[in-house]
This record gives C-alpha cells, sequence and structure tokens, in this order.
C-alpha cells in the first residue's frame, strides 16, 4: 500500500509554479481555461505555457518544451493527447516536477488498450518520483490561493465564505454540479478535486490532504468504490479522531454484489451491506443527495454540537411539525412531551385550542402575534432535557422584525444546536433583510423541515461516535498454537477442525469427540452423556443435513450404533467421492438463542464479519449486521443492538436475557481469528447463547487460497 499522504502531495494545493502542456490561446479548451482562471482568480505562483505552436499566450511566453523553461516547475498540467502524454511525462520527471494534473482521456475508460497506455504512464512516473492525479479527471482547484488546475466550469463561479467544505470525487461532470449548486445554497468550498482514473494517486490520499487543511473543517464525497479499503479506513479513522465529519455520497446501491458460496455469509454480504456497515464503523456519514450535504454543513458550521437526542419543535403549522416529529422518530431522534414548568409557560402564551405538548403548535396565533414566537422559545430555554429546538415559522414583513431579534437573543442565551426553517412570502420586503441577519447571528437557516431534521440526526448520531471509544480498539489476545497447525494443512477443514481453531481463541465450543467406528462413537457418547449428536465428518460435505449426514437427541448406546451407520452410508451415497474423517459425536444443546457469526472476505475491505439470528432464520430473515474487521468491542456490541431480533437476545414473555457478554467476547475472537489468518469464510451457525454463556454448536470454515 502506498503512503496516505506522499510528501510531495502539497505541490498540488499550493504549487510556487506551474506548467501547462497544451496550452491553448483559445480560453475555453482544457489548455486554455486553467491560464485564464489563474490569472483571474490572484494566484500568485508563476504561470508557463508550454506549446510549440505558440511564442506567446494571453501575454505569457510560450515555451515549446517543458524542458526549456528556465526556472523549476513544482506542477504540471498536462491537456495534450492520449498518446503524447507519456512523452510529456518523461518530460515532467526529467524536469523534476512533483504533481501532475492529467486532463487527457482515451485511457483505462477505453478498455484493454487504453489501460495499457495508463500502465505506461503510471510506470514513468514512479521511476521519475513525480505523482499524478488523474488521467481522465476535470483536475483541482484551491480557493484559499487560486490555484485554478481545472478546465470546469466551476474556475468561472465566484467562491463563497466562509470555506468549510472539502470535496473529491471520482465523477467529473456529477462532481462539478455538486459543486455549483451548493455554492448556490451558500455552502463555500476549500478544495475541489476530481480524481478521474487514480493511475496513482486515489480518492483517499486527497481526502487525507484534505483533513490536514486547517480551514477545512468537513469532507464531502461522491465515491463509486474504494480502491483500497485498507488507506480508506485509516483516513476515516483520522478524520474522526480531528473531529472533521467524513460525508460520502456512495452509489451503487441496486449492483449486484452477492456472490455465490457455501457459506451463509457470502451469500448475504453484497458490497452495498459491507460499505453500509463500513461507514457506520467508521463514522463516516452516509448522504442520499446534495441536500444531504449542504444541510449538513450548514447545521455543523455553526459550532453547536447536540448534547443528546431530545428535540423539540416550535412550528407554526401543526402538520408540518407533525411531518417534522416522523422523520425525528424514524431517524433515531426523539421528540419527548414537554413537562413541569416549560409546559406552564408555553400554556400561558399559547391560546387554549394549541398544542404545549411537543411539537408546539403556534397554530394561526403565530400571524397575528409577533411576541408568541420569542415567549415560547423562552420558555424552552430553561429545559434541561431538550438538547435541539427546531422553529419553523411564516416570516411576513410586519411579522420577521421581531421574530428575528427573538430567535436571535434565544440563540444567544442557549448552548442548545438551534436550527431554523422559515416560510417566506413572495412579495416580501422586509424579510430579507432579516433572512441575513439571522445567518450573520450564525443560526442554522433551512428552507425544508425533513431537510434539517436530516441533518439534525446525522449532528447527533457522528456526536455519539465522536465523544464514544476510539474505533480502531481491536482486542488483545494470544491464541494457542494448535489454530496455526491446523490451518496450515493445505485441505478443507471439517467442522470438528473448525471448531479446534475457534477453541484455540477461545472461543467456547461443545463437549464432542471423533469416532472412527460404531463403538468409539458409543464410547465417546458415554463420556459426554445421553442425549448427544452424530454428524459426518468430511471436508468435501459442507452442508451435512442436506447429505442425510446428521442425527439429533440420541439417548442410547443402540441408537449411537445405528445412526453411525446410516450417516456414513448417506454420505457415501451423497458424496462417492469425498474422504470421510470419522463421525462427530457431540453434546445436544437445549435452549438458549441461536445466533450467527459468519465471516466473508471482502475484495476491497478483506475480512468482514456478520451477525444474526441463527438456524434457519439468517436466510430467511435476512436480519443481519455487518462489520470490517478488525473490530472493536463498541463494533461488536453495535452489531449486536443493530438486528431486528435484538429484542429476543434482552428476553421475551419473562425469559432471562442472554449473556451479552460472553456473546461480544466471540465475536471479537472471531475477529482476532479472520484477521490473524487468511480465511475466506467462516459461519459459527448456530451459536448457542444463555443466560449462562455462549457455545458454538456447529461450524465451517473455509480458508483463503494463498
Amino acid at each position: 500500500m502506498r503512503d496516505q499522504a506522499p510528501e510531495n502531495m502539497p505541490y498540488f494545493f499550493n504549487p510556487g509554479s506551474i506548467a501547462i502542456l497544451g496550452a491553448s490561446i483559445n480560453p475555453e479548451k482544457p489548455g486554455g481555461r486553467p491560464l485564464t482562471a489563474l490569472r483571474e482568480r490572484g494566484y500568485a505562483g508563476r504561470v508557463y505555457p508550454v506549446n510549440p505552436r505558440h511564442g506567446e499566450i494571453a501575454g505569457l511566453k510560450c515555451y515549446p518544451s517543458i524542458l526549456e523553461i528556465p526556472s523549476a516547475v513544482d506542477m504540471a498540467i498536462i491537456a495534450v493527447p492520449s498518446a503524447f502524454v507519456p512523452q510529456a511525462m518523461r518530460q515532467c520527471g526529467e524536469k523534476g516536477v512533483k504533481a501532475v494534473v492529467v486532463f487527457s482521456s482515451g485511457f483505462a475508460e477505453m478498455g484493454s488498450q487504453g489501460a495499457a497506455l495508463q500502465e505506461q504512464v503510471t510506470r514513468i512516473a514512479r521511476q521519475k518520483g513525480v505523482r499524478i492525479l488523474g488521467p481522465n479527471c476535470l483536475g483541482l482547484i484551491n480557493l484559499k490561493n487560486g490555484v485554478m488546475a481545472s478546465f470546469a466550469g466551476i474556475v468561472d463561479a465566484e467562491p463563497v465564505t466562509p470555506r468549510t467544505l472539502g470535496f473529491v470525487t471520482q465523477s467529473g461532470v456529477f462532481g462539478a454540479t455538486i459543486y455549483l449548486q451548493a455554492l448556490e445554497k451558500g455552502v463555500g468550498f476549500s478544495s475541489f478535486v476530481s480524481v478521474g482514473n487514480e493511475a496513482d494517486l486515489e480518492f483517499a490520499d486527497f481526502v487525507s490532504h484534505l483533513l490536514d487543511d486547517s480551514e477545512t473543517r468537513v469532507v464531502g464525497g461522491y465515491l463509486e468504490g474504494a480502491r483500497d479499503g485498507a488507506k480508506l479506513r485509516s483516513v476515516a479513522a483520522k478524520a474522526l479522531s480531528m473531529q472533521k465529519p467524513l460525508l460520502i455520497m456512495k452509489v451503487g446501491r441496486s449492483r449486484a454484489g452477492s456472490r455465490a458460496a457455501s457459506s451463509h455469509t457470502g451469500s448475504l454480504a453484497g458490497d452495498d451491506q459491507v460499505y453500509d456497515a463500513f461507514f457506520r464503523q467508521m463514522g463516516i456519514i452516509r448522504i442520499e443527495s446534495l441536500n444531504d450535504l449542504t444541510s449538513f454543513v450548514t447545521v455543523f458550521r455553526s459550532g453547536r454540537r447536540p448534547a443528546g437526542k431530545n428535540v423539540a419543535i416550535l412550528s407554526g403549522s401543526g402538520g408540518a411539525g407533525v411531518v417534522m416529529t416522523d422523520k425525528c422518530e424514524s431517524l433515531g431522534l426523539n421528540v419527548p412531551e414537554l413537562q413541569g414548568a416549560t409546559r406552564r409557560l408555553l400554556e400561558q402564551y399559547l391560546p387554549p385550542f394549541a398544542s404545549s405538548a411537543n411539537p408546539v403548535d403556534l397554530t394561526a396565533r403565530a400571524e397575528t402575534d409577533p411576541a408568541l414566537v420569542g415567549n415560547c422559545l423562552r420558555a424552552l430555554a430553561g429545559d434541561d432535557d431538550i438538547h435541539t429546538v427546531i422553529v419553523n415559522v411564516f416570516l411576513a414583513d410586519r411579522l420577521a422584525p421581531q421574530i428575528t431579534r427573538d430567535v436571535i437573543d434565544f440563540y444567544r442565551s442557549t448552548d442548545k444546536t438551534v436550527v431554523m426553517i422559515a416560510w417566506v412570502a413572495r412579495a416580501a420586503k422586509e424579510v430579507p433583510a432579516c433572512l441575513d441577519r439571522i445567518r450573520e447571528a450564525g443560526i442554522p437557516l433551512l428552507a425544508d423541515g425533513q431537510e434539517a431534521v436530516r441533518a439534525i440526526a446525522a449532528l447527533a448520531w457522528y456526536q455519539d461516535k465522536v465523544t464514544g471509544p476510539p474505533v480502531a480498539e481491536p482486542e488483545s489476545f494470544s491464541p494457542a498454537p494448535e489454530a496455526k497447525d491446523l490451518l496450515a494443512v493445505p485441505k478443507p477443514l471439517t467442522e470438528y477442525q473448525a471448531k479446534r481453531v475457534l477453541a484455540a481463541y477461545g472461543v467456547p465450543v461443545t463437549r464432542e469427540g471423533l469416532a472412527g467406528s460404531r463403538e468409539e462413537a458409543v464410547a465417546l457418547a458415554r463420556r459426554i452423556g445421553y442425549p448427544v449428536v452424530l454428524k459426518v465428518q468430511s471436508p468435501q460435505i459442507a452442508h451435512k443435513t442436506e447429505a442425510g449426514g446428521v442425527r439429533l437427541g440420541l439417548v442410547d448406546d443402540d441408537q449411537v450404533r445405528a445412526a453411525y451407520g446410516e450417516i456414513v452410508e448417506n454420505a457415501r451415497k451423497h458424496a462417492p467421492g469425498a474422504a470421510i474423517h470419522g463421525v462427530l459425536v457431540q453434546e445436544m444443546i437445549d435452549g438458549g438463542v441461536e445466533v450467527i457469526i459468519g465471516m466473508t472476505r471482502d475484495p476491497v475491505f478483506g475480512p468482514v464479519l456478520m451477525f444474526g439470528l441463527g438456524g434457519i432464520f439468517v436466510e430467511a430473515l435476512r436480519d443481519v449486521s455487518f462489520r470490517v474487521a478488525p473490530l472493536s468491542r463498541r463494533d461488536a456490541e453495535e452489531m449486536i443492538k443493530e438486528i431486528k431480533g435484538h429484542r429476543v437476545l434482552e428476553g421475551m414473555r419473562g425469559l432471562p436475557p442472554v449473556d451479552f457478554e460472553a456473546l461480544t467476547d466471540v465475536i471479537l475472537k472471531v475477529s482476532r481469528l479472520v484477521t490473524d489468518h487468511a480465511i475466506q469464510e467462516l459461519d459459527v451457525n448456530p451459536l448457542v447463547v444463555s443466560p449462562r454463556g455462549a457455545v458454538v454448536v456447529d461450524a465451517l470454515l473455509v480458508k483463503a487460497e494463498c
């Protein structure tokens, strides 16, 4: 894996000089637009046009080759046809250029021939010590110093302050559209990066660099797929430790991501489930739309952080208040009924037909009594059980000045998170100035109630992640040497062997033994104690029940002898060429709740763990949660709580709850096992959890091909 933050990364964002290879006299062409933009946006460094067909462009001397520029060049922009890019890259390397932005298309996006050309360019760059952004990209811009290394229309857009947001995108045109629309909503950018084909530097590299920028408080991104899951994980952990939110629009939810596999986990873990779990695990906020991004930035840059999830809604429309309440509840926020002094004060100000419960319905009185909003806000100010206040009101010229004063006074009197939604009459003349005053006071002002709720919910979730235990807190454990010896054998593992590996990692397994004959089976059954279970053991028979290779609830010697013969015979008929190691004799487990702990190997993130209700329910209900290994204790606890069947584990109809500590411990030990060894798939199904602990009843383990 290459460095997350290459030493010469700053040359992309703060170069002292820029050469443009393929510079054009036409300001609308890729080689011409950066020249104009660099000047208009106040870039203070030296700019060198390079084109053998011109002696001068835009008043600047134009050089026939970058090698003929008399001074050092920090960054080069390549805007020549793809066939000429290898030569241009060689010359950049000879010149000592540190960073190169390749606009040119015609590479890996065009098929195998283009991919070969791209590999050639990458190889040259690495030989010469040059780092690449692109090819096939829109380039980058740095709004702080006027570095306009892009040919997109974004270079012509007027910047917006504060420059809170850094943005990295794998889609050029769509990313540029997000940029322009965000500016219209008042969200300012510090930097924008289009990564293109990622021939060298990738999405995570640029995210990591933007996190180090003091002006960038939030990093957003458009992601189609990560190249290096471990690198993205490291960058996400960095963002969380710096308390700089990372918001990513990850597309491809509907893409078929499941793979046919022998384990339940392999068949249930699709690409999107893994990304979704990874984002939750690492504190990445997954956004669905541009509004999710801009509304979050607007609320976040106020500096207020909700101390909890309780929200009070003050609304001039009862219906709008109910809609926002429903949205709050669906996103994990609480809208508690107001009590005590708060309720009594509200009832003093509100008409008898209004609701003071929460949401607070101001009714039509809010349009005739300009003091009503302020009075109700003051009633909420002293309620410590309320962490966030949403103010949703109509602003007309007659009402706006006093409501504005009251909202600002309330905001300054409290440390609660406050978000305002204002409905404005089209003909209003005084209202625009009032809205400006609200923004200048630092109060987040949004256009839609549901948009506000989504932003608050995301911020509350993020704040919980920030204030919780570290996300990278894998448990330490010293496994028995037997695990390494068993996994070193170049054969598929039987259930018996898989459980010995688990036991070596401290995972409790059933009392059992392997029998090679009827009489050995009887002896084991007597030692274990009736009733017992018999299972055929063969590396070639993964699903023993389908082969007729399992017998349950055997209560005496005769049943064991008969079952042994039937199992072996059925197995040989089912898989004539299978190697039969013997028959497993194991204790019969009664009671408890069956759960599954599984693992599959994702091509991007490596080992991914799954948890859910076990037995036949895992595929019937698909009620499962995922996390990327290694797991922290918090990760394991969150996995358990996420499934809808969590109530079953807590105990229902008078039953006691299961031993959550033992369950968490098993998940963490499985995480350590799959992190330590090259395992392709693992299913612990079922793991029976009871108030007295947890025990593995069955397991499937498939080693990765080395």
